[in-house]
């Protein structure tokens, strides 16, 4: 009877689990040509579907941007980093060009984005998470590089597969030299485990191969993974392992024992995995837009321009007015008797779906300041804004009369509305 109940528990709970997580696989197809596509399992690898397939250039990496509502893709073959609606997948934009041709990418402890180049110098690159770029965070060059992961002290471990190598770097970008240049044949993600030791994905070998803190080789973690790409793993310690021979998403346990094909062979059209993202599927829980979210927003980045936004709920709509510039600074002798003659102001109005409404953009001309006049209004393009919580929220806009596509992080002027939202969020 105990053991009965404690099977039926446990498939309970796994069950659970699945409900609440999808599971997100890169294929690179045919490596630079395609089909390639973005794919999203269950999390039971299970119930297949295109999540991605517009827009990719040899896809890379997978990394979601949830505050903002997004996912990014790191396109090899197109030289950029591609941004998508993180629960549609529906095309957005380009984040960020890449002429190296971007890799693996992954979030520092500092928020920034870090991303390797296959191409070019090989050095690491760094964007802020609304695309902005910062630089060169290495001077030295990782040729072919694929795989990067950071030591407990914030040491940077970057992997070259044609140079079977893993190099080290400092927490600062210093190069710390070669850290691991033998047992290695075409080596793609590494990552460290709760041991401190590295684990490293030999594409060329077939396994995943450990090593110290020292950068010894202790043991084959994982064998018979033909071309090894792509890695990630459960809160329970279960890991996820792509094999291009395999065409598959295989899973094994914390020490490395093999467990099932968790995506089959071929399963969704699966040719080449090489990346694997495990992530919570919050679709049953998504934050609703309400009256709470009426108030000042504003960019940081950007102080001195800004959103009113203002909330319909009963109608099912929201309003917005953006307080901006002109996208060039107007000649020095150009007219303005009140205020500044770049200031631009825009108003948008549309319809509320869950955390998402999407507005048109209203623009007026003709009118002079306190004075009756004849207006013309003309429509030019949408506001889509997306909100994951009563804080924060994610400004898209596509504006065709110049030609401008972009995004914009909010977040409120003054926290006064923050205890309302949080009660309204509620409500049914």
């Amino acid at each position: 009877m105990k053991i009965t109940i404690a099977i039926l528990l446990l498939f309970f709970a796994s069950d659970l689990f699945a409900q609440d997580t999808a599971v997100y696989v890169s294929d690179a197809g045919n490596f630079s040509t395609p089909p390639w596509q973005i794919l999203k399992y269950d999390g039971n690898g299970e119930n297949p579907e295109v999540f991605i397939n517009q827009n990719l250039g040899w896809p890379q990496d997978i990394i979601f941007l949830d505050d903002a509502n997004t996912v990014l893709i790191s396109n090899l073959s197109s030289n950029q980093i591609t941004r998508y609606n993180a629960e549609t997948g529906a095309y957005i934009d380009v984040f960020a060009p890449v002429p190296g041709g971007p890799t693996r990418m992954k979030i520092g402890n500092d928020n920034l984005l870090y991303v390797l180049q296959w191409n070019g110098n090989g050095r690491v690159l760094r964007y802020q998470l609304d695309g902005t770029y910062v630089g060169e965070f290495t001077s030295v060059g990782v040729s072919q590089s694929i795989g990067l992961d950071w030591d407990s002290t914030g040491n940077l471990y970057v992997s070259s597969y044609n140079s079977d190598l893993v190099r080290k770097f400092s927490s600062s970008g210093s190069d710390l030299g070669i850290f691991i240049s033998s047992n290695l044949v075409g080596p793609t993600n590494v990552t460290f485990d709760d041991n401190g030791d590295l684990l490293v994905s030999d594409y060329d070998g077939g396994r995943v191969k450990r090593f110290d803190s020292n950068g010894n080789y202790l043991s084959d973690f994982i064998s018979g993974v033909g071309k090894v790409e792509g890695i990630a793993r459960f809160a329970n310690g279960n890991i996820l392992v792509g094999t291009g021979s395999g065409h598959s998403v295989r899973m094994y346990d914390s020490e490395g024992t093999f467990i099932s094909n968790f995506i089959s062979n071929g399963s969704g059209g699966l040719n080449t995995p090489n990346a694997i993202v495990i992530r919570n599927d919050n679709s049953g829980d998504t934050f609703k837009i309400n009256a709470g979210l009426n108030d000042a927003w504003f960019n940081p980045q950007t102080n001195g321009q800004g959103f009113f936004i203002t909330v319909f709920p009963d109608l099912g709509f929201m309003s917005a007015a953006w307080f901006t510039y002109d996208t060039e600074l107007p000649a020095d002798d150009a007219p303005s008797n009140l205020g500044d003659a770049g200031h631009r102001w825009l108003t948008a109005v549309g319809p509320v779906t869950d955390n998402q409404a999407v507005l048109n953009i209203s623009i007026s001309s003709g009118g002079l300041f306190d004075t009756t006049t004849e207006t013309t209004e003309v429509t030019d393009g949408t506001l889509t804004l997306t909100f994951n919580d009563c804080s924060s929220g994610t400004v898209m806009y596509d504006i065709p009369s110049i030609d401008r596509q972009g995004s914009v992080p909010i977040q409120r002027v003054a926290g006064d509305n923050v205890a309302l939202c949080e009660v309204l969020k509620d409500e049914p």
